[in-house]
C-alpha cells in the first residue's frame, strides 16, 4: 500500500491497533483522546513520512512515542489556584453564565414558597396554583370551579395575604 493522503482511511484503519495500544500505554490520560490525537498524529504523518527513513509503521510509532513523551512532560494542573504561563491563576480563566448561589439561593426562594402554598386551605391552594402555575386567567378559573370572576379575584388576594403571613414566620 502506498503512502499518501488518498489512501489515508485505509491507513488509518490498518494502524488503529497501533494507535490503540500506543493510547493504552500511556494512560495517565484520556483513553479517547489519546485515540484521536494518534489518529491526527498519524494523518501528519502520512504527510511527513519519508520512504528512506524505514517502514511507515515504524516511523509512525516513533512518532506517537514522542508525541506522549512530550505530553507527559507537561506539568497538569492539580488546583486551580495554580498560575498558568502568564502567572494567572487557572481559576480567573474559567467563565460560567451559572451562578451557583444564585441558582441555590432560587431553588431555596422556590422550595419555601411551595412549602407555604401547600400550608393554604385547598380553595385557596387550587386558586394559586391555577393562576401562577397554568397562567390562566381568573375568568378561566371561575368557569372551572364554577365561581365568579370577581371570588377568584378576592381569594386569590386573599390566598397571597396568607402567603406573606406564612412566609415571614420563617
Amino acid at each position: 500500500m502506498k503512502i499518501n493522503l488518498d489512501n489515508s482511511k485505509q491507513i488509518t484503519e490498518k494502524y488503529m491497533p497501533l494507535i490503540k495500544s500506543m493510547a493504552r500505554k500511556f494512560g495517565v490520560f484520556e483513553y479517547e483522546e489519546n485515540i484521536c490525537e494518534s489518529q491526527m498524529i498519524l494523518i501528519e504523518a502520512i504527510g511527513t513520512y519519508d520512504q528512506s527513513k524505514g517502514t511507515f509503521g515504524n516511523y509512525l510509532k516513533n512518532q506517537l512515542r514522542y508525541h506522549f513523551l512530550d505530553k507527559s512532560k507537561k506539568e497538569i494542573p492539580i488546583s486551580l489556584y495554580l498560575c498558568d504561563e502568564n502567572g494567572n491563576p487557572l481559576i480567573d480563566g474559567l467563565m460560567s453564565d451559572i451562578d451557583i448561589e444564585k441558582d441555590l439561593l432560587e431553588d431555596e426562594k422556590n422550595k419555601n414558597l411551595h412549602n407555604a402554598i401547600n400550608k393554604l386551605d385547598s380553595k385557596y391552594q387550587n386558586i394559586v396554583k391555577m393562576k401562577y402555575y397554568l397562567n390562566m386567567t381568573n375568568k378561566e378559573i371561575g368557569e372551572k370551579l364554577n365561581l365568579s370572576p370577581k371570588t377568584i379575584a378576592n381569594r386569590n388576594s386573599l390566598a397571597l395575604k396568607k402567603l406573606r403571613q406564612i412566609l415571614k414566620e420563617k
